[in-house]
């Protein structure tokens, strides 16, 4: 059942090491979008993460910023924009890419045909409970003035975390990855690893209590929450949502990003 309500919305808020590393994305819904991604234009919103790291969101994919190309996007950071890559990497297809020369063309294009994306918020608190479980809840607010339908395949999350050496088949050059990508709240992407014969993976899953079934309708006010839970080895972490996109060819959004660490007993903590 989905949550919407006239309440107002809330007011509070590891590049794995060694050559071995195999990446395995299983978001199959998401395959059929997937295509190798070379020069163009691409837009996002620019993030930087908590190791500095910059990519830009949208919806359920990312496209990373080379550490040599990203200061040019520091004023724009939390803003959707476009750009125009002359020098693109994409290690594995289908799979995320690597920006290394760009022109920014200016903000992203919200001619969106599907959803309207003016008056919407997103945002994310942590709701770890009295077990410490890796738990968060997204709402998405329309705090506009028109109806709003809110499509839960276009609500994405991404899930960073550190990384410790290079990798062929990690687009990122910087000091982190996502560990989940390419994935939303009806196709769950999950990601597994094996470093040195040690098998790791990293998924989520969405609270069927209050998980979307189909297109939202939001009035003027109104807002929808999720609950998701993170099952991850212990690590350093940054997760972050986003919604729309259309494969970086549109406007998107993103929420706020929220860093936690988990612990060897599975215990989540905030971070900073």
């Amino acid at each position: 059942m989905v949550n919407a309500m006239n309440s107002p919305r809330f007011r509070n808020p590891t590049r794995l090491p060694s050559a071995t590393l195999l990446l395995l994305t299983f978001a199959f819904a998401l395959l059929a979008n997937a295509g190798i991604r070379g020069p163009g234009k691409y837009c996002g919103v620019v993030v930087f993460d908590r190791w500095d790291t910059c990519f830009l969101l949208s919806g359920p994919y990312i496209t990373y910023i080379s550490e040599n190309a990203k200061n040019e996007l520091r004023p724009y950071a939390g803003k959707a924009v476009q750009v125009d890559a002359s020098d693109v990497l994409q290690p594995m297809n289908p799979g995320d890419a690597l920006i290394r020369k760009y022109r920014i063309i200016g903000p992203a294009p919200n001619d969106h045909h599907w959803a309207t994306l003016d008056g919407l918020e997103l945002m994310t608190r942590s709701d770890f409970g009295l077990k410490g479980m890796p738990t968060f809840l997204l709402e998405i607010s329309n705090t506009g003035s028109a109806l709003a339908s809110i499509d839960p395949q276009q609500v994405a999350l991404v899930l960073l975390a550190a990384v410790d050496k290079n990798s062929p088949l990690v687009p990122s050059d910087g000091r982190s990855m996502a560990v989940i990508t390419r994935s939303d709240l009806v196709h769950h992407g999950a990601q597994q690893s094996s470093v040195d014969g040690i098998a790791r993976s990293w998924s989520f899953t969405v609270d069927p209590e209050i998980r979307p079934a189909g297109p939202v309708q939001l009035n003027p006010g109104q807002s929808m929450k999720m609950r998701i839970t993170f099952q991850v080895p212990p690590g350093q972490y940054q997760c972050i949502f986003g919604y729309g996109g259309g494969v970086h060819e549109k406007m998107s959004l993103a929420g706020n990003a929220i860093s936690f660490d988990l612990s060897e007993n599975g215990f989540a903590t905030l971070a900073n």
